[in-house]
Formats: structure tokens, C-alpha cells, sequence
């Protein structure tokens, strides 16, 4: 089953969010590289406040994934290293089905 997830910074961003989200980013990746691998990442990235100046904050991250069901994907989620250090503070989550484009 495919999933949209909305990860949510915090409003204020924490006074060291950018080192933070360097130092955290490496893994961060790396378990959105295992699903891709695994076929199971249509697309992801930041939600940015200003796309041409990356550094004056995000809004979070957009992440479509598949997991076998919604107990899983939280299992997921919670141990996702930004959530962990305050770089997150909540997700939305929401069923996806993909009309377009066709595939």
C-alpha cells in the first residue's frame, strides 16, 4: 500500500536545526535508499519556506512510500533519525492510490 507522508518541522525550527539536519542526513537517506531499492519510493524531499535560500528553514519533508500496512509505516516512522531530534514534529499520513501517470 502507498502512503503520503507530510513530516512536519516544528514552528519555531530549533536554534540548531541546520547542523542538526547535516548531521543527521546521511541516515536520514540511507532508509530512503533501502525502499528505494526495495521499489517502495515514488519520490521524496523538503518542504522548503524559500527554495532559493534553503537555509532560512523548511516546512518538512514529502515522502510517498509503500509499506504493507499502516502499522508498519509507523513502526517506520518512528525511528526515522529527524523525528528523533526534534527536526520533525509530527506526520500526516494518508492511503495513496496513483491515477497519473499511468504506470
Amino acid at each position: 500500500m502507498w502512503f503520503v507522508i507530510v513530516a512536519h518541522s516544528p514552528d519555531p525550527l530549533p536554534a540548531d536545526w541546520m547542523a542538526t539536519r547535516q548531521q543527521l542526513r546521511p541516515a536520514h537517506l540511507a532508509r530512503l535508499e533501502q525502499l528505494q531499492q526495495a521499489d517502495r519510493l515514488k519520490l521524496a524531499g523538503p518542504l522548503l519556506v524559500n527554495p532559493d535560500m534553503p537555509a532560512e528553514g523548511m516546512y518538512g519533508s514529502l515522502m510517498v512510500l509503500s509499506f504493507n500496512d499502516r502499522q508498519a509505516l509507523d513502526q517506520w516512522l518512528a525511528e526515522e533519525p529527524f523525528l528523533q531530534a526534534g527536526l520533525y514534529s509530527h506526520f500526516s499520513v494518508y492511503p495513496f492510490v496513483q491515477s497519473l501517470p499511468v504506470v
